[in-house]
């Protein structure tokens, strides 16, 4: 395994990793409008965030093997679509970033490239392709050893889909640092996530995973 995916567990406090089992956190999701949320996250490859908009509750969760999201009638076509093939292998990587030492175990077979730059700060850059057929590209910094961005590329009907996640805000939580800010930008549009406070290794009732129900509509 190429060493700049592990580099930035240098910087956490030893054994603070390998205890980071559970995260709760909330803030503020800024999508058309900006609105609260919290997420729950417990290892290996389990999430659930979910958004409070005025239009209604809209909840994405994995549970280690699959992923739905659901929402309001007014907002989906369905009311919980199934996150299937290498869509649910990008939410599954995504979710191992919040566990720094899941990420090297959660892909194989790497492939180094070469450095570039985002927002002026060289990073280094490695990549592999999932099971499912889409590929991973994840760009730690050069001087921190945080990842920096993550590309996830998959193949759909209507063609190649990119989705891009960027981590900034780096604050350090029970000895682990974590992105306190990411966004997600994919074909169409683009979501921001802010923390304003984490708690770590809370217990995390597995319900919390299972499938969601769709909220109703808070306004018509």
């Amino acid at each position: 395994m190429p060493k700049v995916v592990t580099r930035g567990m240098d910087h956490c406090t030893p054994g603070a990793i390998e205890k980071r089992e559970r995260i709760y956190a909330h803030s503020a999701y800024d999508d058309a409008e900006k609105s609260p949320f919290e997420m729950y996250a417990r290892g290996p490859g389990q999430r659930t965030i979910t958004a409070h908009p005025a239009s209604g509750d809209t909840t994405w969760t994995l549970n280690g093997n699959s992923a739905w999201v659901a929402a309001p009638a007014t907002d989906k076509p369905v009311p919980a679509l199934a996150i299937t093939g290498p869509e649910l292998d990008g939410v599954k990587l995504e979710s191992e970033v919040f566990f720094p030492a899941r990420i090297k175990q959660s892909l194989t077979n790497w492939r180094v490239g070469f450095p570039t730059l985002i927002n002026d700060r060289e990073v280094n850059v490695v990549q592999r392709t999932a099971a499912n057929g889409g590929t991973a590209t994840l760009c730690f910094d050069v001087e921190t050893g945080l990842l920096s961005r993550l590309v996830w590329f998959s193949n759909s009907p209507v063609g190649r889909v990119v989705t891009r996640v960027d981590y900034t805000d780096y604050r350090e939580v029970a000895g682990v640092k974590m992105p306190f800010k990411w966004t997600v930008t994919w074909l169409d549009g683009r979501s921001t996530y802010e923390l304003t406070s984490v708690e770590p290794n809370l217990t995390i009732d597995a319900s919390w995973f299972a499938k969601p129900t769709p909220s109703a509509p808070r306004r018509q």
